[in-house]
């Protein structure tokens, strides 16, 4: 049955294809571990990976992202997972039609206070995340209530 649709065929992609955006995904990923504070160690901690080799290879462009992990992948680079690869190809980088700055834009904003702050929060053992947790959320409801008389 012929095509309907309007629409031409795409030509699937080529190796050269596939390796560019191995190496687009791969700086991306580098830069945002880097903008966070976070080492490859960290990475290799938290994903499972058993070598740093694993993550340096995805680093270089050398092995692709597993498509298993990459919701796992934006959890750690912080990045909203249904926009992993619109941060990868910069299509986020772009100012939305009200002028306001797009997520990619918002995020690269962060602090290199912040980012040592992720990083050392990460290096936590649970109990004590848990316990950070719970006092930055009786911060804010001070924060938005103000001090109970006593």
């Amino acid at each position: 049955m012929p095509r309907t649709s309007a629409q031409p065929r795409r030509k699937p992609p080529t190796d050269k294809d596939r390796l560019d955006l191995r190496k687009r995904i791969g700086v991306f990923v580098r830069t945002r571990r880097q903008q966070l504070g976070l080492s490859q160690g960290d990475i290799i901690d938290v994903l499972g990976y058993v070598s740093r080799n694993s993550v340096s290879n995805i680093e270089t462009g050398r092995e692709g992202l597993p498509a298993k992990r990459i919701y796992a992948w934006a959890d750690v680079l912080e990045v909203p997972r249904d926009a992993f690869f619109r941060f990868v190809t910069g299509e986020t980088k772009r100012v939305d039609q009200t002028g306001k700055a797009t997520e990619a834009e918002a995020a690269n904003r962060s602090s290199t206070a912040e980012s040592e702050l992720v990083a050392a929060y990460r290096k936590l053992p649970a109990k004590y995340q848990r316990r950070i947790k719970e006092q930055i959320q009786e911060f804010s409801e001070l924060a938005r209530t103000g001090p109970k008389s006593r």
